[in-house]
């Protein structure tokens, strides 16, 4: 008998009285809502601020390719390890990428909760976005629409890298580039961009509660970093190409070997390169 009386008050943020109950305030309406859906919002958050802050880094990285073979290549050994005793550690590649990889998929999976899940709900989206108008719900219709997008082009980018840590270098990153179709590369590039900076954007708008003068100064800030990005990532893109094009021409299965490196060394050792490392 005392089961039928059991407390349950803590499972509702208002107990119903006679009085709430005659209002029509049930339980269902009372019943306290779980908060996974509001960490599921923040563990998104910050997944895709780590992952828009690394974009930043990703182009800083690749497009060193413009400065020459050998600086790109100096890039690549030292998250390698090369510097420490002289051997390329592919496994050091493999947990950089993998880190890279998880926080994509995680943050994928999340966004996934507010996709629409019918074409209904699509509809409904689309009539919203239609129906407002604004800069801000352009962009965020913008940032769904080349989320779809990146969920098809991004695995295929970051699988090869993740499997064969040994082909990122100037040589092999330039024949990936040689070997694919150049519209595919460039359209990754353009919603990669695009998805980046439009939702660091949106976060701050989310987070921070900027002021309208901020908010403006912010979306101008935006379209600056999205052209710059997207003009920095073509040309680098060409710049593999070119190395890439190199690579088929000499033997597709070479490795990149800066000069003084190479036996017999052809160029001299750079004014930075480890003492411990050069050959007597």
């Amino acid at each position: 008998m005392a089961d039928d009386f059991k407390d349950i008050s803590h499972l509702y943020k208002v107990t119903p009285s006679a009085k709430t109950i005659i209002d029509g305030e049930d339980l269902v309406e009372t019943k306290q809502k779980s908060k996974a859906y509001a960490w599921c919002d923040v563990l998104q958050s910050v997944t895709g601020l780590i992952l828009g802050l690394f974009l930043f880094c990703h182009m800083g990285f690749t497009s060193s390719i413009l400065l020459g073979k050998d600086t790109f290549w100096s890039l690549v050994s030292l998250t390698g390890g090369y510097f420490i005793d002289g051997v390329d550690h592919l496994w050091m590649h493999s947990v950089f990428v993998g880190v890279i990889f998880v926080l994509v998929v995680i943050h994928a999976i999340l966004a996934l909760r507010k996709f629409p899940n019918n074409y209904k709900a699509f509809r409904i989206m689309r009539g919203h976005y239609k129906l407002l108008r604004h800069t801000d719900t352009t962009m965020w219709w913008v940032q769904f629409i080349t989320g779809v997008i990146l969920t098809a082009l991004v695995f295929p980018h970051m699988l090869p890298m993740l499997m064969d840590p040994g082909s990122i270098g100037p040589y092999g990153s330039g024949l990936e580039v040689y070997h694919s179709w150049l519209w595919v590369v460039f359209l990754f590039l353009i919603v990669t961009e695009l998805h980046g900076m439009i939702g660091l954007y949106r976060l701050c708008m989310k987070w921070c509660g900027p002021s309208n003068a901020t908010r403006s100064f912010l979306r101008k800030l935006t379209y600056v970093l999205i052209v710059g990005m997207i003009a920095m990532g073509s040309f680098t893109i060409m710049g593999f190409y070119n190395a890439g094009e190199e690579a088929a021409k000499l033997d597709p299965e070479a490795h990149y070997v800066p000069g003084w490196l190479q036996t017999p060394q052809t160029a001299p050792y750079p004014s930075w390169w480890p003492d411990h490392l050069k050959k007597n």
